[in-house]
């Protein structure tokens, strides 16, 4: 059964946080893109575990599911080639290396049984079981080869001790070999089709010891109950019957093990370097940790932030937005009305005016007359304000000459003034007014020329 991200939904869980109880994806969490071990929630902090870990049982619980396995459908064929291959092979010590033939389609299917545990799922993709086609198309044969020559040369190299030397000797072979083959086959699974990859079998055996041993154990069992089977039933069945039951044991018992070695792929893959999950995140630690937290309903966690973001040197626009928002949520207005004059700044330096004028209005709601103190921070609101809100950029300016007599852009505020007074409300009248002011109180000569240019439009 698929599971989902709390926090994010839709998104497939990889996470499991016992602290909170909840599954998360890979946005959710730090640490993932480097170690694993290492994982903490974004939430509480709290370590995690990988969500396949936390909904897998232990191998020796899921020893029933392993038996039932070969017994598919899909795989009875198996092990009837098997039988049948050994049943007409002649019973000569030299021809039994060529009742391994019969095993061929058991050494395909187990590979990929183990193949589908070692790939990545993707979100939605349901787990899919092997099928004939798997071994048409010709990929992994050379693994499902490797996996099985180890095995194959000493088992066979077990009964022919059995045979002609001493039965406790090949069986001692036997279940030492039966030891081995669930490391070789993971080391072919993670390391690659390559016989060097034999040498990292010791790995698989020591980094998960206990379920390693389920199925080593499994292994053994199946070897030692196989030869005790064949020895009972030689005594009662003809050569070749006796024959077909070793070969289809020997299928039934291969593909048991494949299913053991693809539930160790499946939980400690990501301990070996298969199934990372998600790909590495690119959005900031900051930005999904605040994400999450918001997701979550911490908004206390993501206020901190905000506070400690737009007191920094150089915040952003971006910052006094969600921190503003975040005081509204929670309903704050008190410190929402002592933030307005700095946000009002940040929005001015951006040049959002639309959200400036909201800003304003928002404020004279609470305070009906209230309008930024410094005038510079006026003047810029006004002269971008002059097209969108021409009645906010007269209140902004009127008497100004009275509120900040020695502002040095005086002038320029109120030549704006004059224009909007004149363009936008047909008042040339108080306009004049405005101009015369400009005339008499400011030397700066590019005004005065400006002034001359308006009275000669108006006049026109």
């Amino acid at each position: 059964m698929n599971r989902y991200c709390k926090y994010h939904p839709g998104a497939e869980a990889l996470w499991f946080c016992a602290h909170d109880g909840v599954f998360l994806c890979h946005q959710c969490v730090d640490g993932q893109n480097d170690n694993f071990n290492e994982a903490r929630c974004l939430v509480c902090n709290q370590a995690l575990a990988p969500s396949s870990q936390e909904q897998a049982l232990p191998l020796w619980q899921q020893l029933d599911r392993f038996l039932r396995y070969p017994l598919q459908l899909t795989l009875l064929p198996v092990l009837l080639i098997w039988a049948v291959v050994a049943a007409v092979i002649p019973p000569l010590p030299a021809l039994f290396a060529l009742t391994v033939l019969g095993g061929i389609p058991a050494f395909g299917f187990a590979q990929a049984i183990m193949a589908s545990k070692a790939q990545v799922r993707r979100r939605h993709q349901r787990e899919r079981q092997p099928s004939w086609q798997d071994l048409s198309s010709g990929h992994g044969w050379k693994g499902a080869l490797l996996q099985a020559a180890p095995a194959v040369v000493l088992l066979l190299a077990a009964i022919a001790l059995m045979i002609w030397v001493s039965v406790p000797a090949g069986l001692l072979l036997g279940t030492i070999t039966m030891l081995l083959v669930p490391a070789l086959w993971l080391a072919i699974q993670v390391r690659g089709a390559d016989p060097g990859s034999f040498a990292a079998a010791l790995t698989y055996m020591v980094s998960a010891p206990r379920d390693y041993l389920v199925a080593a154990l499994l292994g053994v069992l199946g070897w030692l109950s196989g030869v005790a089977v064949v020895m009972v039933v030689m005594d009662v069945l003809p050569a070749p019957l006796t024959q077909a039951v070793g070969g289809a044991l020997a299928a039934y018992g291969w593909l048991v093990l494949a299913a053991a070695c693809a539930a160790l792929l499946e939980q400690h893959g990501r301990l070996w370097g298969l199934n990372p999950g998600a790909p590495r995140v690119t959005q900031s630690l900051a930005e999904r940790r605040q994400r999450v937290l918001l997701c979550a309903g911490r908004f206390d966690k993501v206020l901190l932030g905000a506070a400690k973001a737009v007191k920094g040197k150089k915040p952003a626009l971006g910052d006094w937005r969600q921190y503003d928002q975040l005081l509204a949520i929670l309903g704050k207005e008190e410190e929402r009305a002592l933030q307005v004059e700095p946000y009002l700044d940040a929005l001015v330096a951006a040049g959002d005016w639309q959200g400036a004028l909201h800003l304003i209005n928002e404020q004279r709601q609470r305070e009906a007359d209230w309008l930024p103190s410094g005038p510079a921070t006026r003047l810029a609101l006004a002269q971008g304000l002059y097209d969108p809100a021409p009645k906010m950029v007269v209140a902004l300016l009127k008497d100004m000459h009275q509120r900040h007599p020695d502002f040095t852009g005086l002038g320029e505020a109120y030549l704006l003034l004059a224009k909007t007074l004149a363009e936008k409300f047909a008042l040339s009248g108080k306009a004049e007014q405005y101009l015369r002011f400009v005339d008499h109180h400011c030397r700066d000569a590019k005004l005065r020329m400006q002034v001359s240019e308006l009275r000669q439009a108006w006049a026109e």
